[in-house]
Parts: structure tokens; sequence; C-alpha cells
């Protein structure tokens, strides 16, 4: 295993709140600016709630912050958002340094590309020709033309609301707020603090469980000196499993505010679709990887498996295998035995990095948007 140290690209999210100082607050109050996103987020929630619900107050008499109850729930969801895209992004980081290292040259002229999908992979930042860890791009966790890009397809597709049907969007805040309020908070904050938050997070997402396995592939990433008999990779699933859970935790806290929120109603059909539409994309984001990376396993343990067949034909004065090998000797007769071990031990590497608890774990996750959609949907109910 490799404990090489990879320096990963800060977050949007990092470089704006030091760049804006809270990293520098942070570093005077608890030594680190490590806090600084936290200060960052909370700063704009508490003027995005609380201090815009005081303005609209003095224009319609009525405090939105608690007569709307998703406002309080944004209080605590918004940071905790945070809390996870950087604990997602300290698990790539933990996940790329115990990545093992190119070294297996029997491996190297592996070809198991999908020629219609190479030039793509190569344009958002899976690097062609990696000879290993070192030129692989792992540094890179959120390459830009994916965070550009789902930033524009999100801001678009917001706009097209906006656009289209104010009155549902904007109508019921701006009855609770005044337009001048509703106007701050859907114009400007939301689509230009909050969505790039989102669509970062979206972004690491897609880094780690689509662009990773595919930079593991190319860089030939393995090890089967693993003792544990998962080629190395155990890191990786470790990591598939935890950005998959997280990215449910995230759609629970997305359902939870349809459900709560005023202007949102968590069984119409946009809403509906979307969620079904989430879980799928979940889905499909925790079991593509798994899948990619068994394709390559697969293929390296069979081409180890013939360089290993290779190196014992070569073994005295037959090309027959064990058990058929008949040694000359009892240096052929070691030599036999040896390599009959080693493909015996390249065989029984599991081509998946992961074991049946963490597919436990991701699908108790799976269900949690659903559920508590139902949950808080009934407690509501029964307010009223």
């Amino acid at each position: 295993m490799s404990e090489t140290t990879i320096a990963v690209d800060d977050l949007w999210i990092e470089r704006v709140s030091r760049r804006l100082g809270f990293g520098a607050v942070s570093e005077r109050l608890v030594g680190t600016d490590g806090w600084g996103p936290y200060l960052f987020i909370v700063t704009v929630i508490l003027v995005h709630l609380p201090l815009l619900s005081l303005v609209g107050w003095t224009q319609t008499g009525v405090l939105s912050f608690t007569a709307n109850p998703g406002e309080i729930f944004q209080v605590v969801a918004w940071p905790a958002a945070v809390w996870i895209l950087l604990r997602t992004k300290q698990r790539y980081v933990e996940t790329v340094r115990n990545l093992p290292a190119a070294i297996d040259e029997d491996v190297q002229d592996l070809d198991i590309e999908w020629r219609p999908t190479a030039r793509l992979l190569t344009a958002v930042g899976v690097p062609a020709n990696p000879s290993g860890k070192a030129d692989a791009k792992l540094e890179e966790i959120a390459p830009d033309p994916i965070r550009y890009g789902i930033l524009a397809v999100g801001l678009a597709v917001y706009g097209g609301v906006l656009l289209t049907n104010p009155a549902n969007l904007v109508g019921p805040v701006a009855d609770l707020t005044g337009p001048f309020v509703a106007t701050v908070r859907f114009y400007f904050i939301i689509p230009f603090v909050l969505y790039p938050i989102g669509a970062e997070f979206l972004a690491v997402v897609i880094g780690t469980l689509v662009l990773l396995p595919f930079k593991i592939r190319r860089a030939r990433l393995l090890d089967f000196s693993d003792p544990h008999g998962y080629a190395g990779l155990s890191p990786s699933g470790e990591a598939f499993k935890s950005v998959a859970v997280s990215y449910f935790i995230l759609l629970t806290l997305f359902t939870v505010f349809q459900t709560v929120a005023v202007g949102t109603n968590p069984t119409d059909q946009f809403s509906v679709a979307l969620l079904a539409g989430g879980l799928l994309v979940g889905l499909v984001l925790f079991f593509g990887p798994m899948l990619w990376l068994k394709s390559f396993t697969g293929a390296a343990k069979e081409a180890k498996i013939d360089a290993l067949a290779d190196r014992s034909r070569q073994v005295g004065t037959t090309d027959e295998l064990f058990p058929y090998a008949e040694p000359d000797s009892m240096d052929d007769a070691s030599q036999y035995t040896y390599n009959h071990i080693r493909m015996q031990r390249v065989e029984s590497t599991s081509e998946f990095p992961f074991d049946t608890s963490m597919l436990q774990e991701v699908l108790f996750a799976l269900l949690l948007p659903y559920v508590t959609s139902i949950a808080f949907d009934f407690l509501l109910q029964s307010a009223v």
C-alpha cells in the first residue's frame, strides 16, 4: 500500500471563505483556518434568513422566520451540508493517499478503455496515459469543467423556473416578506451563493464516484500483495460508500425542506420526479464505480495470471503447467509450486472493493429520503 502525500486542490467554498477573511478570523479564534467555510456559510444563512426576515417584518408585519418552518430548517441544514462537503473531501484525501502505486509491470499494457468515452474522460480531467499516482491528477477532486458545467445547468433550470413560473416559486415568500426580501433571496443569495455550494457538492460526488475509478483504471493502480484480498483498492470502496451515504443524507435534507417549507409540496409531480430521479442517480453513482473497478480488476487478474503462467512454462524442459509439469529438479519443483501459489493468490483477489456491510449501509441510506418525506408529511398533517 502506498502512503504518498497528494495535495488535493481547495474547494470553492474554502477559497471564497479565505479571500473574504473568514479563514483569518478562524485562525485567530481557534488557531486554524479550517473553520473558515463554516463561518462563511453561517454568516450567509444568518443574513439570508433571520436578518432578511426582520427586514420583511418591517414591510409586511410578518416574521417569516417563525411563519415558515423551511427557514428554521435551513439554518441547520446548510452548515450540515457544508460539513458533509468538507468531510467528503477529507475522505477523498485519505483515499488517494492510501491507493497503491502502479508497480505491477504485468498489467501496464492492459487495454480496457471504451473508445466512445475515452476523449470525454480526458476532457473532464482524467489524464490519458498516466504512469502512476504522481501524474494521475488525483489532486483534482472536482475538475473545473465538471463544476462549471453543473452550475451552468443548475442555474439554467433555476432561471427557467423563475422566468416561466415566478408566482409559484417567489410568490409565497414575497407574501410573507415583501418583494424586496424575496428579490434579494431568489435573485442574489440563492443563485450566486447557495447554488454554487450545491453544484460543488455534486461535482465532488462525480469526481469521487465517476472520475476516480477511471483514474485508477488508467493509472493501473492496484496491488495483488494486499493481504486483505482487495488488490489495494479497499480505500476506494470505503470512499464510494461514504460519498454515496452522504449523497443520500443530503437528498434527505432536501426532501425534508420540500416537506416543511412554504411554497413547496413533496407530493406534487415535480417533487416526486426530482426525488425519484435523485434516488436513481444515487444508485447509479454507487454501483457504477464498483462495476468499473470490477472490470479493471478482472482484466488485471487475467493478465497477471497469464504472465505467471508464461514464467512457469519457462521453468525446466517442459511447457506444461502445474500439476501436469514434471520438474527435473527440486529447484524446478519449488519454482512451479511458488508460481502456482502466486496464481492462486491473484485468482482469489476480490474484484469488488467492498464487502456486504458497505452495501447494507448504502441501501439503508437509500431509504432515508423516502421514509423521511412520509414521516414529516404525516407529522405536519397531524398537526393541522
